[in-house]
């Protein structure tokens, strides 16, 4: 095989094999089992397909540019935005590179989706070309849509556990999936009518595939996709009718397809036989304006540069409202927004946002403009239909990988099959050939790197879930320990690392095996390590709140140790500037304030101990202004009243707080203390019992629910619950000697000194995801 052929090759094969592995492939090895894995495969074979064309390019001798140079302009132009709007980005590595789970909205993610389409204008010499390899896709597109069909119906084919789910499919949401399938649906049916004389197995097969997307989209029943199916089928009526060779039941297949879509979109009923769908979560239109007006007074830079690729997240937690704290999703963080256009505009400023509409407005003036021209009509309307309908849907819908793969593919074939211009150039010029060389060379190191880079963070991805799903804390903690060699720059590995830490120096402290001085010495080294973990990921990310959040938690949890208060407020306080919408933090610092009270009252120091409590009710009553029913703050803020001596202020507080938390044994648990600390014994058995109802394990419950009975002089029924404690804590000292005492007919806690107390609880289900329990 000479060069010019094997450069060739590797150019068109890299493209087919990407077209027909992007839509189907996802790896279960990784936490992002959809867009990561397609990301890493897309960039490798998109470098290797570029070089493909470099390495045809030089063995020619010539170089073949296609397509009209406003389109050039405008692409390099919306490069060069992305690339000014991530050098001053809030998070410049994330905005480069991406997230540790989603490189989709990233400069290098958009750089390789841009050389794509620069690829298929200028890979094959011919239009007709687009033909096998737009049908390479709609094959591919077809298998996912016949899985997503069983999935649908819940026959789940493949025995892996993540795919045993209704919404489960190789692309992305199930509303995604429809967005993917209406891209698909004009360009199977021109192909079924273009191969209609030609070829009966491929006519059959396009009419087919033409059925099963239009399937996928009447089950899924997506409301801004049937809009998008109105709008494509009013500019094919436009366009198409009338021309000999749309054929004679082009107008039938339309105005049905217009009725379909139109009474779908206006009565979203669900129909019996339909699959029930679960609702997709996502930002409201007028919750993303609030945050594109925040974002952009806060700083004029944000106008005009956006905060930067990648960054949604970071401005959902900084300027999202307050009011999204009175919803059940008050502590979900969004990756992305309401839509891909409005995402645009925040992230990429006015500058990447005028590029983008200008690209719009290229692809509507061209579709229209050129079908004044005869030559391959339906294959144009076929390609530009499906690239309107994503145009059209990024307006009211945010893309995910194969949604903006899917773009950048089809604005490829439609520069080449829409414009008729090309430029030669002779490159066996010395000089040239010099310059062809070196892009060469530069773009080989380049996709080994790429190759070699993206191949490390696969492996440190695998290696984190595997430590994340490890229930040995010493094997999940060498797990995580690999993940941050392969890839360091990853704040996440380092913030789940440094809870790991904590928890191993909680084991080890406890371990009675080990000598004192041996402990003291491991724990204390567990603990550096620790600090140094989340320290590191706060220096790589220290504009992402959950970093500090896990910094405030780490430290929290060593209060005690000299200093660590003091990191620890700080931390939260930091959180609160990234995040201020958000009660978490205030109702931490409130925590930290009620662990130091306890600290110097243990001193016997009242002043300090009343000092913090007032600080710890200050932050809590600030947390419940931003949410009144957070149960936190109103948990912990009964432990203020509690330790101040206002236990009646406390029970009315945990009353009013079990009626929002009707699952929280916890709260029942702590009402219950109140009320037997406070004498009231039948209101202290009702809670008891309720927290059992709810978690009947629950030891504390079944202990206190003992001592009630042997205070009410129920001898048996106290016997009978300790013995259940016994039971679910074997060797247990204390247990054994109530029970012995009980024999014997004594109080329960003679002889023993140990009085239950009201302590500051844990938090449920109330902490963010970054903070693991």
């Amino acid at each position: 095989m000479d060069s010019l052929t094997f450069f060739t090759k590797l150019n068109k094969f890299s493209l087919y094999l990407l077209l027909v592995s992007v839509p189907i492939i996802f790896f279960p090895f990784t936490q992002n089992y959809l867009d990561f894995p397609k990301e890493i495969l897309a960039q490798i074979l998109i470098a290797f397909s570029f070089l493909g064309w470099l390495g045809k390019c030089i063995f020619k001798g010539e170089l073949i540019l296609r397509g009209e140079k406003v389109f050039y302009l405008v692409l390099f132009f919306i490069l060069f935005s992305l690339f000014v709007s991530s050098l001053f980005s809030i998070s410049k590595r994330t905005s480069f590179l991406g997230l540790s789970l989603d490189f989709v909205d990233s400069f290098l993610n958009f750089l390789l989706l841009i050389i794509l389409a620069f690829l298929v204008v200028n890979s094959f010499e011919e239009k007709l070309d687009v033909i096998p390899l737009v049908s390479f896709f709609v094959f591919s597109g077809l298998a996912t849509a016949i899985f997503n069909l069983f999935q649908l119906y819940k026959i789940f084919i493949l025995p892996i556990d993540i795919t045993k789910n209704i919404s489960f499919n190789t692309v992305g949401t199930p509303n995604a999936f429809s967005v993917f399938s209406l891209s698909l649906l004009p360009i199977s049916l021109v192909l079924a009518l273009r191969t209609k004389g030609v070829s009966k197995q491929l006519f059959g097969l396009f009419v087919f595939a033409f059925f099963i997307f239009f399937l996928n989209l009447l089950f899924i029943n997506f409301k801004t996709a049937w809009g998008s199916l109105i709008f494509l089928i009013l500019i094919l009526f436009v366009i198409g009718t009338g021309n000999k060779k749309m054929g004679s039941f082009w107008i039938p297949i339309l105005m049905i397809g217009l009725i379909v879509s139109i009474f779908f979109y206006f009565f979203p009923a669900t129909i019996r036989g339909f699959p029930v769908l679960p609702p997709e979560v996502s930002l409201s239109f007028i919750s993303e304006l609030g945050i594109i007006k925040e974002a952009f007074s806060h700083n004029l830079k944000n106008f005009f540069l956006g905060t930067g690729p990648t960054t949604f997240i970071l401005d959902y937690s900084q300027y999202r409202s307050p009011l999204l704290n009175q919803t059940i999703f008050w502590g979900t963080r969004f990756l992305r927004g309401h839509s891909a256009f409005l995402d645009w505009f925040l992230t990429k400023g006015f500058l990447g946002f005028t590029g983008l509409i200008f690209l719009y407005f290229l692809i509507f003036y061209y579709f229209f403009k050129n079908f004044k021209k005869e030559n391959l009509f339906e294959i144009k309307l076929a390609i530009g239909g499906g690239l309107i309908s994503l145009v059209f849907v990024s307006l009211f819908y945010p893309f995910n990988f194969v949604m903006w793969f899917s773009f950048f593919f089809f604005l490829g074939m439609f520069l080449l099959l829409f414009s008729e211009k090309e430029t030669k150039i002779n490159i066996n010029i010395p000089s040239r050939a010099m310059f062809m060389n070196f892009v060469f060379v530069s773009s080989l190191i380049l996709t080994i790197l790429l190759s070699l880079f993206n191949m490390r963070w696969y492996l440190a991805e695998a290696n984190y879930l595997k430590g994340v799903n490890e229930s040995n804390t010493e094997k999940s903690i060498e797990y995580l320990g690999k993940a941050t060699q392969l890839n360091p720059w990853v704040d996440t590995y380092w913030r789940n690392l440094s809870q790991l830490y904590l928890v191993y120096a909680g084991i080890i402290s406890q371990d009675p095996k080990i000598p004192v001085e041996e402990k003291r010495g491991r724990v204390n080294a567990i603990i550096a390590t620790g600090a140094n973990a989340i320290n590191r990921a706060v220096a790589l990310e220290p504009n992402n709140v959950a970093n500090w959040n896990v910094r405030g938690f780490f430290y929290q949890n060593l209060i005690g140790v000299e200093g660590a208060d003091n990191l620890s407020l700080e931390s939260y306080r930091r959180a609160i500037q990234l995040e201020p919408s958000s009660p978490f933090s205030f109702a931490e610092i409130g925590r930290v304030y009620i662990l130091l009270a306890q600290n110097y009252a243990q001193k016997k120091d009242e002043a300090k101990k009343m000092e913090n409590l007032n600080l710890a009710s200050e932050s809590l009553n600030k947390a419940l202004e931003k949410k009144p029913d957070y149960p936190t703050a109103n948990y912990l803020l009964a432990v203020v009243f509690d330790q101040q001596g206002k236990s009646d202020q406390a029970i009315e507080i945990l009353e009013k707080t079990q009626s929002f938390t009707p699952q929280d044994f916890g709260i029942r648990f702590q009402l219950g203390m109140l009320y037997w600390r406070k004498g009231d014994l039948e209101k202290a058995q009702s809670k008891f019992e309720e927290a059992l109802n709810i978690n009947p394990n629950y030891s504390n419950a079944i202990y206190m629910l003992g001592l009630v009975f042997d205070k009410k002089g129920e001898k048996e029924k106290a016997k009978q619950e300790f013995e259940k404690v016994l039971i679910l804590n074997p060797g247990n000292q204390e247990v054994k000697k109530i029970l012995d005492n009980l024999e014997k007919g004594l109080p329960a806690l003679e002889g023993l000194t140990q009085q239950p107390t009201f302590t500051p609880p844990p938090s449920g289900g109330d902490y963010p995801p970054e903070i693991k329990r």
